[in-house]
């Protein structure tokens, strides 16, 4: 065999063993560092938000990622990302883990890797409590505001091929749209919506749950591809929620009885979220 060629398969196989490497090391480059930065939400309360009196983010999602870094004898740090952005965010180092509402679908699963389920909440269309919109089906040809790159809007077009789904930047400019008319409905998941109404104040129309979810649907942490040293010790520390009741009392504290909210938990923590996407 000519030499030259023997030369660049090892080169090349050295590089491939390197990029691996590299790759599996960033749990133990989180440790060196003793930071683990997280990319969270500032406008999902209760999830992810920014309190008004510390000007710190706060929610359920951040106690989760700060809970995470603990158990990797770690800090957490809050690094603010949008839903538009928090895939390139990831994708591209500038933050470690992904702590964001990111649902898990087939085609992100390409690009990320994700984490066992930390929330799995229903789904609903939601529109105001004076429409004369009584079923799901009633939307058909309707206009449906939904925020721009969402999971929703494929799964929104399926279950009604005749609505006119328009695309918005934000999910406050998807409110505001229904407030103002110039949608029939929107979508939110059941904390969202709840939240979003009461952070309105008492002048707005009032909202309504269709009773027929749209899906039911998990998120979790995120991951660049090749991490897996940290996915594993992710889905061990969410399977220790789960064990020690310490999941459920962080719900209780955010989404449950000790809430506004009042929601019942529904999921496992760690639970694989692949084995929710039906879709």
């Amino acid at each position: 065999m000519n030499m030259n060629r023997i030369l660049g398969a090892v080169i090349f196989a050295g590089a491939v063993s390197l990029s691996v490497t590299a790759k599996a090391e960033l749990l133990d480059d989180i440790k060196a560092a003793g930071t683990l930065n997280c990319g969270v939400l500032t406008n999902s309360p209760p999830l992810g938000f920014q309190d008004v009196k510390t000007r710190e983010p706060a929610g359920y999602e951040i106690e989760i990622c700060q809970k995470l870094a603990k158990s990797l004898g770690v800090t957490a740090k809050l690094t603010a990302v949008s839903p538009q952005t928090r895939m390139a965010e990831l994708t591209q180092g500038r933050v470690d883990i992904l702590a964001s509402l990111l649902s898990y679908s087939k085609q992100r699963a390409e690009q990320v890797d994700f984490s066992g389920a930390y929330i799995a909440e229903d789904f609903n269309f939601v529109v105001l409590d004076k429409s004369d919109i009584k079923t799901v089906d009633d939307l058909a040809g309707q206009r449906i505001g939904l925020v721009k790159g969402s999971v929703l809007i494929p799964i929104t077009e399926k279950r009604l091929p005749d609505a006119r789904v328009l695309s918005f930047e934000t999910s406050a400019a998807s409110f505001l749209a229904l407030q103002q008319g110039k949608v029939k409905a929107t979508v939110y998941r059941y904390s969202e919506g709840k939240a979003v109404e009461r952070n309105a104040g008492a002048d707005i129309n009032k909202l309504r749950f269709l009773d027929e979810p749209l899906l039911s649907m998990p998120s979790g942490f995120a991951f660049r591809k090749g991490s897996p040293e940290l996915v594993k010790a992710t889905n061990a520390f969410l399977a220790s929620l789960e064990t020690s009741g310490e999941g459920q009392a962080l719900y209780d504290k955010w989404l449950g009885k000790d809430s506004d909210l009042k929601a019942t938990r529904k999921f496992e923590f760690g639970k694989p979220q692949e084995t929710w996407f039906t879709n």
